[in-house]
């Protein structure tokens, strides 16, 4: 915080849930950095025509859809129970760039619909290598046959950049990609 101080903050999930988020909702109060509970339809705008838009809203988390030009990713990040029922498995979404996969790769928390009919370009599965609980799991691993896949426990840090046109990607081990989104 101290690096990248905010001037607002948009707050997914339950603010005790951990002694990290208490310890960043006592930072915002002390700094009086205002704090907004995310909800389902709010957009932040970015600038330059790019925004986030809150896509579903829950105590564990959110999930967010990054929208700029033709480029669409989608970060499903805290998900629980009938969170993707909500967006109808991706239908009420529409095809992506980049999908990050949820929960490190478990297979409950990542139905084979969503990715199908998000059809991403590229997935990012972020996930510690030896992961103590076994993840990813391999049905999650085989359902994403045929999509190009990226892992942090074996690319290291991955960095997608997009100009709303062409989308980057950068990472610590392995080949940068350079393709065009696809648009609606």
């Amino acid at each position: 915080m101290e690096r990248y101080a905010p001037e607002n903050v948009l707050w997914s999930g339950n603010v005790q849930a951990s002694f990290s988020s208490r310890l960043l909702d006592e930072y915002f109060a002390q700094n009086e950095i205002p704090v907004t509970q995310a909800e389902v339809g709010q957009r932040l705008e970015l600038g330059d025509g790019a925004f986030i838009e809150v896509q579903a809203a829950g105590p564990r988390g959110s999930v967010l859809l990054i929208e700029y030009g033709s480029f669409r990713a989608l970060l499903p990040i805290g998900v629980g129970e009938g969170t993707f029922e909500s967006l109808e498995f991706g239908n009420s979404i529409g095809k992506v760039d980049v999908l990050l996969l949820a929960e490190s790769g478990y297979a409950p928390g990542n139905p084979p619909d969503i990715v199908e009919n998000l059809n991403p370009q590229l997935v990012v599965l972020s996930v510690a290598a030896g992961d103590p609980n076994g993840l990813p799991h391999q049905e999650v691993l085989d359902m994403l046959s045929g999509y190009s896949l990226l892992r942090t426990d074996r690319n290291g840090w991955i960095d997608v950049s997009t100009d709303g046109v062409e989308m980057q990607v950068n990472v610590e081990r392995g080949e940068a990609q350079e393709t065009e989104p696809r648009g609606e």
